[in-house]
């Protein structure tokens, strides 16, 4: 069972699943040869998903609805900084059983402010869960998210994930500060404000 996989079933039983993670995303130009490095470098392959993460207009954080396969879709709320480097997420989630039908009920409710199609390789490292995604109109990147354990110091996650891009010969140059929707969807996350 992947970590996915494990934190759907969690969510599913506990009806949300709340943590913490520290993160780092970067742009690549050549996948395969990034897949390549992974792999001699330990990283043991997991799974191929497709993804649809609809983003919902919110005031706080960021809110989107994950449809994912093969797999579970999953109601996903995160904060985090937008910086170029390390940052640390805070994330809640619940996994949605079959037939759920939020998407036009939120969508009515909240707003779209962007879709994000994507293609996600699923590896874990080093107690790391590496992605290396393939965006629709935006390309290829790699992300990796390393889960915090309760109670635990953000900063040696911090460093090892610097190392662990190093390591695969990702420039610093090539790091991003925000989400694919930021780069899909440049602006305001927020509707503006109505009169009257």
């Amino acid at each position: 069972m992947t970590r996915e996989e494990e934190e759907s079933k969690e969510a599913a039983e506990e009806g949300a699943l709340r943590k913490s993670l520290v993160e780092l995303k970067a742009r690549v130009d050549f996948p395969n040869e990034v897949a390549r490095r992974l792999e001699e470098s330990g990283a043991r392959f997991e799974s191929t998903l497709h993804q649809r993460d609809v983003y919902f207009l919110r005031v706080q954080g960021r809110l989107k609805l994950r449809i994912e396969r093969p797999g579970r879709d999953q109601l996903v709320w995160y904060d985090r900084p937008d910086v170029a480097d390390t940052k640390e997420s805070h994330v809640v989630l619940t996994a949605l059983p079959p037939g759920h039908g939020l998407e036009p009920v939120l969508s009515s409710a909240l707003g779209v402010r962007v879709v994000v199609s994507k293609v996600r390789r699923v590896f874990a490292w080093r107690g790391t869960r590496v992605h290396l995604d393939e965006v629709e109109g935006l390309g290829a990147y790699l992300e990796f998210e390393r889960t915090l354990p309760h109670g635990a110091l953000a900063m040696p996650a911090h460093s090892e994930l610097r190392a662990m891009m190093a390591e695969l010969g990702i420039p610093g140059d090539a790091l991003q500060s925000g989400s694919y929707s930021d780069l899909l969807h440049p602006g305001p996350s927020t509707p503006a404000p109505q009169s009257g």
